[in-house]
């Protein structure tokens, strides 16, 4: 029988408890390589009695991770020329431009933080893979990027969904939060849409909420852009059809939403392996060396 927890190493909470990461004063920047795998574990028969209604809410200050691929694209779509804000949002101005809204590394010698490397370079490619075939899992995030893990108190979480940008809800949204302190930590802040097949009668939940943009184009969010694009066939139309739209709104396509609400000590170097009954979460973090930030710095400008 495939044993998830064998397959991924995971660590106990003793061993967790018995790793000093290093001191207070030595924590203010440093490097990692951080890749995450979050899955739904679709043949586990569900007996839990869940929440109704759970606490589902987006940080009230976050940030994202820069997609090279995702900022190409939005490019394409809307023109213009792009920048990437301090929150890893990419704000587009409908003027002639030609960067790709990336910035360079290289100037500091260090690579631009939360940028996603290559799916080569992911580390559990062929166990998420593996996982995908059995049927027994569906791969809903991998990612792997480079990012300093700060303290607590300067740290932002991380939204890994888009739905600020499609006006749509997707299977997984949330956040993660990583720090660093006496030891490395991460908290995670993500749910689960499902079809509530194990909830009585035709009871649907409120809808939980969007997320925010991460694509700003004039001063708007990419969603608003994207809903006024429809093809009408007269002014006239176009504005019936943008009230009508505004007025219904979007659908929440599923009954009910699981909050996977946790808060893990970890160690640098080991894959640790977060269990829920209906999510799993799987993440290590790599202590980067100057030569390998180099390296990355590089291969960003190359």
């Amino acid at each position: 029988m495939f044993n998830l927890h064998y397959y991924f190493k995971v660590c106990t909470a003793a061993s967790l408890a018995a790793l000093l990461v290093a001191p207070s004063h030595a924590v203010a920047e440093r490097w990692f390589r951080v890749e995450l795998l979050v899955f739904s574990q679709e043949t586990t028969p569900t007996t839990e009695q869940w929440e109704a209604i759970p606490d589902l809410s987006y940080p009230d200050v976050a940030r994202f991770l820069i997609e090279p691929q995702r900022v190409r694209a939005n490019k394409a779509e809307f023109g213009g020329d792009g920048t990437l804000d301090q929150y890893g949002r990419q704000i587009v101005t409908k003027t002639q431009g030609t960067g790709d809204g990336v910035s360079a590394g290289a100037a500091t010698g260090l690579p631009t933080p939360f940028v996603t490397l290559p799916a080569a370079q992911r580390e559990f490619r062929g166990k998420a893979a593996y996982m995908q075939r059995s049927g027994r899992y569906r791969t809903l995030f991998h990612e792997t990027w480079a990012q300093p893990v700060v303290d607590e108190a300067s740290t932002l979480p991380i939204v890994l969904d888009r739905s600020g940008d499609t006006g749509q809800w997707p299977t997984l949204q949330g956040s993660i939060t990583l720090h660093l302190a006496r030891y490395l930590h991460v908290a995670t802040n993500l749910w689960l849409n499902t079809s509530g097949d194990y909830l009585p009668g035709e009871w649907q939940m409120p809808a939980p909420p969007l997320g925010p943009p991460s694509v700003i184009i004039d001063g708007q969010p990419a969603a608003a852009q994207r809903s006024v694009t429809l093809q009408p066939s007269s002014p006239a139309q176009a504005q019936e059809g943008l009230l009508a739209l505004e007025e219904a709104g979007p659908v929440y396509p599923y009954r009910h939403a699981v909050l996977l609400k946790q808060k893990r000590r970890m160690r640098s170097n080991e894959v640790h392996y977060i269990d829920h009954p209906l999510l799993g979460v799987v993440i290590k973090l790599t202590p980067l060396t100057a030569d390998e930030l180099d390296a990355l710095a590089s291969a960003e400008n190359g």
